[in-house]
């Protein structure tokens, strides 16, 4: 009778083993997938940055515009602050270097839709010339910022 509940404790505490290896695994597994949606693939990063992309280098005032809209659009639906895209307007002359800025670099106050709108309606005229420059966030790739810069002719 001794053996027998020996050996009984021994099957429970093997199947508690098991049980506790079989939740660690499961709680492993739904970590690792949290995290693998975090990560943009390359794809996805040249697909997000393709819609800001298009502007890139000189472009006419109206185009400008347009790109302005496509920005405000994108920071009324995205997700949190680090997915925003800040606008910086210059009519003096940016170097063709413009610096990378990082996620949590991005000053919040540029990404507003009256920000935005007010460097569309205010600075940006529709015939004149524009350098567009773009940043990009050192760890994933995506733009961050956009440097608008009036070609002083």
């Amino acid at each position: 009778m001794e053996n027998a509940s020996k050996a009984l404790i021994i099957a429970g505490a093997i199947l508690l083993a098991i049980a506790i290896i079989g939740i660690g695994m499961y709680v492993y597994q739904n970590a690792a997938g949290a995290m693998e949606g975090t990560d943009m693939t390359d794809q996805q990063v040249q697909t997000y940055n393709q819609t800001f992309t298009n502007y890139t280098g000189t472009q006419r005032g109206s185009n400008v515009k347009t790109m302005c809209n496509t920005i405000a659009n994108h920071n009324r639906t995205a997700a949190d602050d680090s997915e925003k895209v800040q606008v910086i307007y210059s009519d003096s002359d940016f170097s063709s270097e413009t610096p990378d800025v990082d996620a949590s670099e991005i000053d919040v106050n540029k990404t507003t839709t009256s920000s935005i709108n007010t460097i569309r309606d205010t600075n940006v005229q529709s015939g004149v010339s524009y350098t567009i420059n773009f940043a990009h966030d050192t760890t994933s790739g995506r733009i961050t910022t956009v440097y608008i810069n009036k070609i002083n002719r």
